[in-house]
């Protein structure tokens, strides 16, 4: 019976050794298999392909490696796989080993300068973002107002902007920035003539004071599809485009997602 125990706590160790703590909620683990591919995975647990890859920091989805273990996210990616909050006596080293990422991607995800100097409490990225965003206008970008807090140019208040202002001459081509369905078309406050696209992964992209609207709610479009035409509509001195990316609802810099000269 002592034989026993001690074999079987011998196996505990081994499998908290192996997996390390708990998984969030909704998550797996899969060991790659010989000859497995991505796409059979993804079918085999039922998710997008994008999440897997996400959620795994994959960068070719052509190229795996036998005997790697895989994050399986739900559906969708959640808040907790994309995004971790530094706790006492984290390392880089011990968020990758937790999350099955190497410690330099996530040193390179967050542009953290030093390894050495994690803030505890800071959320950071612990995967990808995703990597399909596209530029919600064609040729150079040219920012006329950025994503953060600033005086409004017509109230004057001190308040938080949700987005990107790019300038456009009325009659400038908006594009989707990422394949989905549209959520919203139409007038909404400030925004003056507004287009919302849904995408997945719980992500949406907000195309503010249009001049036109070319799309429809519930259609579904592309990724470079043209939804609308800029303009000077809603609260707005002057025409441009101003472009968000939120998560969950919430707004995030668009940068993170879209290079940006």
């Amino acid at each position: 019976m002592k034989r026993r125990l001690i074999h079987i706590l011998i196996v505990v160790l081994f499998v908290v050794a192996l997996f390390g703590t708990a998984l969030p909620a909704g998550v797996q683990q899969h060991l790659v298999q010989k000859g497995e591919t991505l796409s059979e995975i993804a079918q085999k647990y039922e998710v997008p392909l994008k999440s897997i890859i996400q959620a795994n920091s994959i960068k070719s989805a052509h190229r795996i490696r036998t005997g790697r273990m895989l994050r399986i996210p739900g559906e969708s990616l959640t808040f907790e796989d994309i995004w971790y909050k530094i706790q006492p006596g984290d390392t880089l080293f011990s968020i990758g080993r937790r999350h099955n990422i190497e410690w330099r991607d996530l040193q390179r995800i967050n542009g953290i300068s030093s390894p050495r100097s994690l803030q505890v409490g800071k959320m950071i990225r612990i995967s990808e973002p995703g990597p399909d965003f596209g530029k919600p206008l064609r040729g150079r970008l040219v920012v006329t107002s950025k994503y953060g807090y600033r005086p409004h140019p017509v109230t004057g208040r001190y308040q938080h902007h949700a987005g990107i202002d790019f300038r456009a001459a009325t009659g400038t081509s908006v594009y989707a920035s990422k394949g989905g369905r549209i959520i919203f078309a139409g007038r909404k406050g400030g925004y003056g003539k507004i287009v919302v696209i849904e995408h997945e992964d719980n992500f949406t992209t907000w195309y503010g004071h249009l001049s036109r609207i070319r799309v429809k709610v519930g259609q579904i479009v592309s990724q470079g599809k043209v939804i609308g035409l800029s303009g000077n509509t809603g609260i707005s001195t002057g025409p441009h485009l101003h472009f968000e990316i939120r998560y969950k609802g919430r707004s995030e810099n668009p940068t993170k997602y879209i290079t940006i000269p």
